[in-house]
């Protein structure tokens, strides 16, 4: 059976373009890149590695594995390591959502001579999602997992310039993982009212009034939690 890592692994490589080269931007051990590979998903990958240790991690494992003449390893910041459109799907995983949107934000232009990023954020991926909007790239699909217990998240976008806004429910959950439509969404739409819901209890708590209309926001997402869930179970 496969385990959660790989069924992690196995969604990110289901959202590259298939066919087509590909780079992993902070590949680590280069699981990803390999799976790619012996799946015959893609025919080439780029491995992107700023770290001394991470990079001899990757290169380690692509020299082990049966597919090292696929896979090219690069040491670099970012983007950096490609050349403009040099490949038509970027994976940016297992960072943080503000240290992609700074990888992205080095040379934006650059980035958009790519078609399409696959966004696996471990946290703020508000941040990330706040900062595509603005910049009008894109959200193809969203898709939600779970791994050793913890939900993660995967983001396909496509680079683009008409600037949209997002609610913050859209922002902090996504779009379309706020449809309910599932089990899965349904117990991630629950953790974060659960969160709202302390967060709203201690403002509510605060002799600052500051803290008090904050609250009210907190209060609004609640209740437009607890509208879309009932929705889904009617």
């Amino acid at each position: 059976m496969m385990n959660d890592t790989f069924k992690r692994l196995a969604m990110i490589a289901d959202m590259v373009i298939k066919g087509e080269k590909a780079a992993d931007i902070g590949a680590d051990h280069a699981l990803l890149p390999i799976y790619l590979i012996e799946n015959h998903m893609v025919p080439h990958v780029i491995i992107g590695e700023l770290g001394d240790g991470p990079y001899r991690r990757a290169c380690k494992a692509v020299q082990a594995s049966s597919v090292n003449n696929s896979i090219d390893l690069r040491q670099g910041n970012g983007l950096q390591v490609l050349d403009y459109g040099e490949v038509k799907s970027v994976i940016l995983a297992g960072m943080g959502g503000d240290t992609m949107v700074d990888i992205l934000a080095y040379d934006w232009d650059k980035a958009a001579s790519f078609r399409r990023f696959v966004f696996q954020p471990m946290t703020k991926v508000q941040t990330l999602r706040r900062r595509l909007a603005s910049q009008g790239w894109v959200i193809e699909e969203e898709r939600l997992g779970l791994e050793n217990g913890r939900f993660f998240q995967v983001i396909a976008s496509r680079p683009a310039n008409c600037p949209y806004t997002l609610t913050d429910l859209e922002m902090e959950i996504g779009a379309a993982i706020l449809r309910a439509d599932d089990e899965l969404k349904k117990g991630f739409i629950q953790l974060h009212m659960q969160k709202y819901k302390r967060i709203y209890e201690d403002l509510m708590g605060s002799p600052l009034h500051r803290n008090r209309l904050l609250a009210e926001d907190y209060k609004g997402k609640i209740e437009r939690l607890e509208e879309i869930l009932g929705a889904s179970q009617s």
